[in-house]
């Protein structure tokens, strides 16, 4: 039954979808700022303040979002901002101030709540009750092996003569699993 949901494989490839650059990103440009940019740990734990305060800021009113606007909607648009995010970290030039970079992973930081709960909610409201626990357990699965596949496909990338090249095909990858992750998640009941 689980196992041939539709609901439960497009809520397992969004959660994959999500980690993949929810994780990608920071692990790309944590790397790419320290060893191509010359930036201390401080300096680019602080870039990334922004992207995780916006998230922090935004999580507390997801219920009432979901409410006004559908979980299936708000998981949609999350995922086409994140790839939007990700495409714009992606595309910009070398040299591009880190505050530009901050900004743009903003947008990465504000899709986190407007995909994951809502993805959740229409998983956990669309399985038999029986079932919620396994239907959690694939989910949470197939999210850490987009994190866990991410850092590796992308470090390897990181790994060639040109860092910069590496940030781009990275990066340009993970907006493409977000907006292939916005297609499918159209395929989901409506709540």
């Amino acid at each position: 039954m689980l196992a041939t949901s539709r609901t439960m494989a497009v809520s397992a490839g969004i959660g994959f979808a999500f980690m993949v650059g929810f994780y990608g990103l920071p692990f790309v440009m944590s790397l790419y700022l320290q060893q191509n940019r010359g930036f201390s740990s401080l300096a680019t734990g602080i870039a990334f303040l922004p992207m995780m305060a916006i998230g922090a800021l935004v999580t507390p009113f997801i219920a009432k979002i979901i409410g006004r606007y559908g979980a299936r909607r708000l998981a949609t648009t999350g995922l086409l901002i994140m790839a939007a995010g990700l495409a714009a970290v992606a595309l910009a030039p070398e040299q591009t101030p880190v505050w530009v970079l901050a900004v743009a992973m903003m947008l990465v930081g504000f899709s986190a709540p407007l995909i994951m709960p809502p993805t959740t909610a229409i998983l956990l409201d669309h399985v038999p009750e029986q079932l919620s626990g396994t239907a959690s357990g694939v989910f949470n699965t197939s999210r850490q092996t987009g994190g866990a596949l991410a850092v590796a496909v992308f470090g390897a990338l990181l790994a060639g003569p040109e860092p910069h090249e590496g940030v781009l095909v990275s990066l340009s990858l993970a907006a493409v699993v977000a907006l292939a992750a916005a297609a499918a998640s159209r395929l989901m009941p409506r709540t």
